[in-house]
């Protein structure tokens, strides 16, 4: 897969994920983004989100990270929403099905914070 359509892929994914935490939580939800990887202190990242997450799971056409977990993991007070990743430790290998049986290294995972603040798991 070459970078550019993987850089499409992981748009369709961001999109996907928030198609999923809306199914998780009964509600309609922005499409205002942030973005920080699991173990990030650093501010999230506001802008170039699927180009930022690219750049770390895309080697080159024959090198992807096949497993990646992503999804919402908050929501601000202003209804952004936090988009968080994180690699697992697989070397990469070409584009192919997860261990979900689907063509994408993405697994769509919802955080708890996220489940909390919408009303889903009891505080």
């Amino acid at each position: 897969m070459t970078k550019e359509k993987f850089l499409k892929f992981v748009e369709e994914t961001l999109e996907e994920v928030i198609n999923l935490a809306e199914k998780e939580s009964g509600k309609s939800l922005s499409r205002k983004i942030a973005f920080r990887w699991l173990f990030q202190k650093d501010e999230p990242i506001k802008e170039n989100i699927a180009r930022h997450i690219t750049e770390k799971v895309y080697v080159d056409e024959n090198n992807i990270y096949p497993c990646v977990d992503i999804g919402v993991s908050d929501i601000l007070d202003d209804g952004t929403l936090i988009i968080f990743a994180n690699i697992a430790g697989y070397s990469p290998e070409p584009f192919g099905k997860n261990w979900r049986g689907k063509e994408s290294p993405f697994i769509y995972i919802i955080g708890h914070q996220f489940l909390n603040k919408v009303g889903k798991i009891p505080k």
